[in-house]
């Protein structure tokens, strides 16, 4: 049975190699092969070495599903960017062998219900590569809303088209969890 936990410092390996692993995979018809192999993981290990380094951060709020010392996902929201579209669910990642088991939908109800009051009234929002259609069939079953779609050139690479999805506001995203 999973159990979800804040993020400790010491989970730092785990996530960024569930991080690098499943951006690999998922991302392979995506982004350029030499792009995940060569550039990725550095990216990865030094943003979760950021992230991770002071916990509890008052920046990010980063949730862990665990299945006894194994993380088998991770959310992580950020406060303080795109703040005009609201919270920012920055990355959301379930291990394959825990994905369709609800995995991704408890660690968003565990972090979202520890949201202070009146961030469950701002909007939630993320970003998602416009091809990556498994990732968007959950959020459209959320009843997320595109809001937007934009190309986006990085790190030298082709561009790729982005969507952002919004939920009117945290409270909306959970009833949707939990239905």
């Amino acid at each position: 049975m999973l159990k979800c936990r804040p993020a400790l410092p010491s989970d730092v390996r785990m996530i960024i190699d569930l991080h690098v692993s499943m951006s690999q995979n998922t991302y392979a018809h995506i982004l350029p092969e030499a792009y995940l192999k060569d550039v990725l993981p550095a990216e990865k290990r030094d943003l979760w070495q950021k992230r991770c380094a002071v916990l509890p951060s008052p920046d990010h709020l980063i949730i862990v599903a665990c299945d006894g010392a194994e993380i088998a996902g991770f959310c992580c929201f950020v406060f303080n960017e795109e703040k005009e579209f609201g919270t920012y669910l920055h990355n959301l990642y379930v291990s394959p062998s825990f994905q369709g088991k609800g995995a991704a939908k408890t660690l968003l109800r565990e972090a979202l219900s520890t949201f202070e009051h009146s961030r469950k009234d701002l909007p939630v929002h993320l970003v998602a590569f416009a091809k990556n259609t498994k990732a968007r069939a959950v959020y459209d079953r959320l009843g997320g809303v595109v809001i937007e779609r934009r190309e986006v050139a990085r790190a030298g690479n082709p561009a790729v088209e982005l969507v952002r999805y919004q939920w009117p506001t945290a409270h909306d995203l959970l009833e949707k969890l939990a239905a």
